[in-house]
């Protein structure tokens, strides 16, 4: 197992065999899942750490699992995502990086996404990513205000994909921060 980027508190390393049922589970808990159009179902979950995997396997960058320092607990992810042309999104900046995270529920507000965020900018940084996006529904505030303390500035706003008009994840923000200006 390779260990990517250290914080005070996390560890972001390759995923482990241990990770799937945790990320399953997590994928499954409606209050995880309650900014996104559905639940994951455990096969879904599982194709997506394998996908996570080969890409940081293959780039050295990518989603990272997170584990707390302090227990070797697994929390989720923290990291990057490469948006493609292929994906379901109609940006005119497509190919981009969009930066993410995903914690499971116990560990919600104690500034963890925070803290691992801002190391994923700077090892980002370090690996030649210039600018980094990311989005989410604009009632998200919990994701939104870890953009924000992250240094990232609202850079437009647009409708989910595949989503009915009248649903209330329909309306998104889109977040950016350029990694070359001091």
């Amino acid at each position: 197992m390779t260990v990517y980027i250290e914080t005070e508190r996390l560890r972001l390393r390759d995923w482990e065999e241990k990770d799937l049922k945790l990320f399953q589970q997590m994928n499954a808990n409606p209050q995880v899942r309650r900014y996104f159009p559905s639940l994951l179902s455990y096969q879904r979950s599982e194709n997506d750490m394998n996908k996570m995997q080969k890409t940081i396997n293959q780039e050295s960058i990518g989603l990272f699992a997170v584990e707390l320092k302090e227990t070797n607990g697994w929390l989720g992810f923290i990291g990057v995502n490469y948006i493609t042309k292929d994906s379901k999104y109609n940006f005119e900046e497509i190919p981009f990086y969009e930066i993410g995270w995903r914690l499971i529920p116990e560990v919600w507000g104690n500034g963890l996404a925070t803290e691992g965020a801002e190391a994923v900018l700077q090892y980002a940084k370090q690996k030649g990513i210039q600018e980094i996006y990311a989005f989410s529904t604009e009632n998200n505030t919990p994701s939104r205000k870890v953009m924000e303390k992250i240094g990232m500035k609202v850079y437009d706003y647009f409708e989910y994909p595949e989503l009915s008009s009248y649903h209330e994840l329909k309306k998104c923000v889109r977040y950016y921060i350029s990694l070359t200006e001091e």
